[in-house]
């Protein structure tokens, strides 16, 4: 993988094809930029550059920013979007990576389109909305279990607890070597979830995103996604909303064709 020196610190990036339509991909929390291969793979096209950053403290990314991890994050989106020359820009984020990819596109980094699939923008949910407040809860609720379990050592019963309400997989049928990875990840995974809920979303901030925006939603993922993409979707100006039947809240790793094609 390239490793790029920036002014806020080495970034480290998978890359794939040429040319000056530059799409740039935005892995989730624990995942990493190997987890949408394939999705480049399939969105390959004449004229496009791919490229795929580990985003902070992921492979050798290491940012010198203020700020949580998501912060730090935004921070690695926009040294990536200024390496590559292109005349169009298309942000693909995928649920941490879509949180960090709305945040790049408020913070007015130069995006043409953005493509969303489930991001998790808690901070979009209305605390006076009781359907919103009940996926709050169960958001806060997942993470209190996931800390509660890491904090008395039960590792691997935290993260997966994590892991099973979020992947329509069951912890028994991940690979070994999938389950050892994330056991090892599992404080760092902790600390990006807790960074993540708490950036809010202003109305008038997501009001002036001028990007072409595309959310995307998989039928079968948890309710509170739903919630989240709805909300997003009638607080950005001319976003489209697509529900792609079948899919659940990791298809960009476990079916990267059938997303792209939707892309």
């Amino acid at each position: 993988m390239p490793l790029y020196h920036t002014p806020a610190g080495p970034v480290e990036m998978l890359e794939w094809g040429t040319g000056e339509d530059l799409w740039l991909l935005l892995h989730a929390a624990a995942a990493g930029p190997h987890s949408l291969s394939g999705l480049a793979e399939a969105l390959l096209a004449p004229n496009r550059r791919i490229v795929a950053p580990a985003l902070h403290l992921y492979g050798q990314t290491r940012i010198d920013a203020p700020g949580d991890r998501i912060d730090q994050h935004v921070t690695v989106a926009r040294a990536a979007l200024q390496i590559h020359q292109a005349i169009r820009r298309t942000l693909f984020g995928h649920s941490m990576g879509g949180l960090v990819g709305v945040l790049t596109a408020i913070g007015g980094a130069p995006i043409d389109r953005l493509v969303l699939y489930e991001p998790i923008v808690v901070g979009c949910l209305k605390q006076d909305d009781p359907q919103d407040r009940a996926c709050r809860d169960w958001d806060r609720g997942i993470l209190t279990k996931f800390d509660a379990l890491l904090d008395s050592g039960q590792v691997e019963a935290g993260v997966a607890c994590f892991v099973e309400a979020w992947n329509e997989v069951t912890w028994d049928r991940l690979p070994a070597s999938a389950r050892a990875r994330l056991i090892a990840a599992a404080p760092a995974l902790a600390e990006e979830v807790r960074a993540g809920s708490h950036h809010a979303m202003a109305a008038t901030d997501l009001a002036a995103i001028r990007a072409e925006t595309l959310i995307l939603q998989g039928a079968a993922s948890p309710a509170i996604t739903h919630r989240m993409t709805a909300r997003l979707h009638a607080m950005v100006a001319g976003s489209r909303r697509v529900v792609l039947p079948a899919c659940g809240h990791m298809a960009p790793v476990q079916q990267p064709v059938r997303l792209a094609a939707a892309i």
